[in-house]
């Protein structure tokens, strides 16, 4: 007899379920699950039905995740077979009864209106009259395309005017090219009636092929969005719609013609509305940066990857979207021959490679485009881009800098600009005599600025500037992690088209940049706040490590001090003569080998006996140091603090370097000729860290201080913020407390002030929004009210409707952290529709820690 089984107990699981929604938080909540669990204990015989049960149940040791998951792929094995069959099923007619009519169906079906409904023949063209569908018919065994043709009528009141018929090829929304019968009316160009069926020409001037619409809308969001080229998106139809490959080159070379570039455009000028209302933001305004009276956040950069080819063609018109985003080339060849910068600024902190250094001189030869150099706001809107064809020349960035000074003139804005090598252009405005202006202040990103000296990231990080809050300075580098995708495609595009798909790219960075602009806020401002608590903590803990009493006042005046010192100019490490050094090294290698403790060699010994008495005899020294002598340990000390320094300034110099390079490489696909130089150039940088590293450890003799490291190891010695390296600088007094702390205080203090400022910043930007989002509403409102077009009328009056509900959004956000906004009502508030959420399985630590804690 086997065991019996007593009883079963319920141990309660909680599952984690967290419903995502793309506009809102995450919601969380719990559900409970009773599992049985099993009692050893037990009284009836086990069958083997029973243990196979017991196979598949999960056990007790399975997390809740685990079981949650189990249990959906059970449920969706259990349905998979009978979801097939449906399908086959749906491949032949499932009722006799017109959908429309009721009546006996001849078996037409559309699959683009209803896998399911089927149509009698007068019905079918009732319904799809004017439409693009292709329906199908059914042979008494499978669907086939129908024989009916497709004809597409004129509206009315063309009936007194030439009307025509012309039979046009057409790819519709699937992808497919079907042959068309259109209606045409001599009042209008033939492109006008083509635009109120849906269509899209392939030429201006008597088309004979068209393009469904919503077709093309998909091709430019996917290109934008995800960078799909024409080729990729045409094997994207074939494979979903079955398309043949004469099909697919048809598409192919109907998409990559003049056309596509067109209506790329009119889908921009239709989006934005400017035509009708030109008050209104065409995409380069970034809505929470002042427009008047306040400080502006700009970063710059270069890129050089975004080439052209100098064979590639020429452009016999200027580009669609003029200079909205890229400015007149003219123009800045013009300043470039102006303002020359060839000759390096003596006090160039920077291991900076410049893109013509990178780059193969030989490859850039063939490109008349070597880069891109832009500007962004702090919100990474994008607002400046210049063509480079000369490298990363200081004149770029003064160019940028002149051109934003000019658009703020009159507007009492202080431009506050973030450059990688902000201070090669403080120097360089310096040494040119122009000096910089009084409204602007320069800084360097917060993760570059570990490539420069000390004394320079003191003066110009974003970190230790006022002004500049929780500004990172590396909005450029996210902007070209997006923009970069399309540079295979515009390498080859002709200047024209190579700016207008650039353009359309930017402008649709700064949509998603601005359209959840007021959540991008409240993430700052939370931000702020925990680096606000964290910083203070931090400022806590440096005054309990202290060993004398110190307060907050002392250390905004080690801050004082340190930027003073940052002014001065460095002095060089050299405080032993060579002969002491040499001499003090002798000594410590003969004592080594008469205390036994180094393996004696007699021809060494006799060697450095030899070189100690020589040593002794030039410099008349009549007694040898011992190792107790005051004037050895004090000279060891200085050898040991000057070879030391020395070693750990070199180590400072490649980590700095490395992370510039590292940076740097990023912006380059691995295998191009830029990323293996870099590559190259960091594994020397790796080299010469290591060999510097092997000298520091191999030394001789233990540290005399404690702010040396008794050996050093390469990871440590790769990030430029090692404590270690603050303790060599001379931008730090040190007196009862330790430079270290000092610095960790300094950091701490600097912090704590950004997040304020920060938050500061972020409640005028909640107001500079609320601004914007009304003077929005007024320019709609006017134009609604000045025009006559029942069309343009009704584009207006959508736009305001969306308008209304992202400003309701926007205020009722703001007005917690900001009062005097107003919570502003949505009329529209009732006909909005959520997205349903989406629920999905997270696994919970707590789950299982409460789980055992049951049994």
């Amino acid at each position: 007899m086997g065991k019996a089984l007593n009883s079963t107990r319920f141990r309660n699981v909680k599952i984690k379920v967290v419903r995502r929604t793309i506009a809102g938080p995450a919601k969380v909540s719990y559900l409970s699950q009773g599992l049985p669990q099993p009692n050893y204990k037990q009284t009836h015989p086990i069958t083997s039905q029973q243990a196979e049960l017991d196979d598949t149940t999960p056990s007790c040791s399975e997390s809740a995740y685990s079981k949650a998951k189990k249990r959906e792929l059970h449920a969706w094995d259990a349905v998979k077979d009978d979801m097939l069959k449906v399908s086959f099923e749906c491949s032949a007619p499932i009722t006799t009864q017109c959908v429309v009519c009721q009546d006996h169906a001849d078996y037409y079906r559309c699959i683009e209106c209803s896998t399911t409904a089927v149509f009698c023949e007068v019905c079918l063209k009732r319904t799809h009259r004017n439409s693009l569908h292709l329906p199908e018919k059914w042979n008494n065994v499978y669907y086939e395309p129908s024989s009916l043709g497709l004809f597409l009528f004129l509206p009315e009141g063309h009936d007194t005017h030439a009307v025509y018929t012309k039979v046009m090829k057409v790819i519709v929304s699937t992808g497919r090219l079907c042959t068309v019968t259109v209606n045409m009316c001599a009042c209008e160009p033939e492109t006008c009636p083509l635009l109120r069926y849906g269509l899209w020409p392939a030429t201006a001037e008597k088309p004979q092929t068209a393009f469904s619409i919503p077709l093309l809308e998909l091709f430019v969001c996917l290109s934008l969005e995800c960078q799909v080229s024409v080729e990729g998106f045409c094997n994207t139809l074939r494979w979903k719609n079955n398309l043949t490959l004469a099909e697919v080159n048809t598409l192919y070379r109907a998409l990559v013609g003049e056309s596509i570039s067109h209506f790329r455009h009119h889908h921009f000028r239709q989006r934005s509305l400017v035509d009708i209302c030109p008050q209104l933001d065409d995409g380069t305004i970034c809505p929470a940066c002042p427009k008047a009276d306040g400080d502006m956040i700009v970063t710059l950069d270069a890129n050089f990857g975004l080439v052209r080819k100098q064979s590639s063609g020429t452009s016999v018109v200027e580009p669609l979207h003029g200079t909205r985003m890229f400015v007149d080339e003219k123009d800045v060849e013009e300043y470039l021959l102006s303002h020359l910068d060839s000759s390096k600024p003596h006090e160039d902190c920077s291991n900076f490679k410049a893109g013509n250094v990178l780059r193969s001189q030989k490859q850039a030869k063939k490109l008349d485009v070597t880069g891109v150099f832009g500007a962004s706001c702090r919100h990474e809107m994008p607002l400046m881009f210049v063509n480079m064809s000369q490298g990363e020349r200081l004149a770029y960035p003064l160019y940028v800098i002149d051109e934003l000074l000019r658009r703020c003139e009159d507007k009492n804005i202080h431009l506050r600009v973030v450059y990688d090598i902000a201070c090669v252009v403080a120097s360089h405005l310096h040494k040119s005599g122009e000096g910089i202006p009084h409204n602007i202040s320069l800084a360097i990103p917060a993760f570059h600025v570990y490539g420069h000296k000390l004394p320079c990231q003191i003066k110009y990080s974003t970190r230790r500037l006022e002004g500049f809050g929780l500004t990172d300075g590396e909005g450029m580098e996210r902007l070209w992690s997006f923009l970069r995708r399309f540079a295979r495609v515009t390498k080859e595009m002709t200047p024209s088209h190579r700016l207008d798909l650039l353009t359309d790219a930017l402008l649709h960075y700064g949509r998603r940049k601005s359209t959840d602009l007021e959540m991008q806020l409240l993430q700052r401002l939370d931000k702020a706040e925990k680096i606000l608590i964290l910083a203070q903590e931090d400022i806590s803990s440096v005054i309990r490590e202290a060993p004398v009493l110190v307060s907050e006042e002392d250390m905004e005046k080690w801050k004082k001090r340190e930027m003073e010192l940052a002014q001065q100019k460095q002095k060089p490490i050299n405080t032993v003569c060579k002969w002491k050094r040499d001499y003090i090294i002798k000594l410590i290698q003969f004592y080594k080998f008469k205390s036994g403790t180094s393996e004696s060699y007699m021809e060494c010994e006799t060697e450095i006996e030899d070189s100690l008495l020589t040593m002794e005899k030039k410099h008349r020294i009549g007694r040898r140091w011992q190792e107790s002598d005051s004037d050895f340990q004090a000279t060891l000390k200085d050898v040991d603090c000057e070879l030391r320094g020395q070693l750990i300034c070199k180590a400072r110099t490649e980590s700095r370097e490395r992370a510039v390079l590292l940076h740097l490489k990023k912006r380059y696909p691995d295998g191009q000729g830029i990323a293996i130089r870099l590559s190259k150039q960091v594994a020397s940088s790796n080299k010469r860290m290591r060999q510097a590293i092997k000298e520091y450890n191999s030394i001789q003799w233990p540290p005399q201080m404690s702010i040396f490291p008794a050996a050093i190891d390469f990871q440590e010695a790769c990030d430029p913020s090692w404590h270690v390296y603050f303790c060599f600088d001379d931008t730090i007094e040190e007196d009862n407390v330790s430079k270290s702390l000092k610095r960790r205080g300094i950091d701490a203090l600097h912090m704590k002030t950004r997040a304020a400022e920060e938050k500061c910043m972020i409640y005028q930007e909640m107001r500079t929004v609320t601004k914007y989002l009304h003077a929005q509403h007024a320019f709609l409102c006017s134009a609604i009210k000045d025009t006559d077009q029942p069309g343009a009328k009704a584009a207006l009056t959508q736009r305001l409707q969306q308008l209304e509900r992202k400003r309701h959004q926007a205020t009722v956000l703001f007005h917690p952290h900001v009062p005097d906004i107003v919570p502003v009502d949505n009329p529209y508030l009732c006909q909005t529709h959520p997205m349903s959420n989406i629920e999905t399985l997270v696994y919970n630590d707590e789950d299982d820690t409460e789980d055992d804690d049951d049994n």
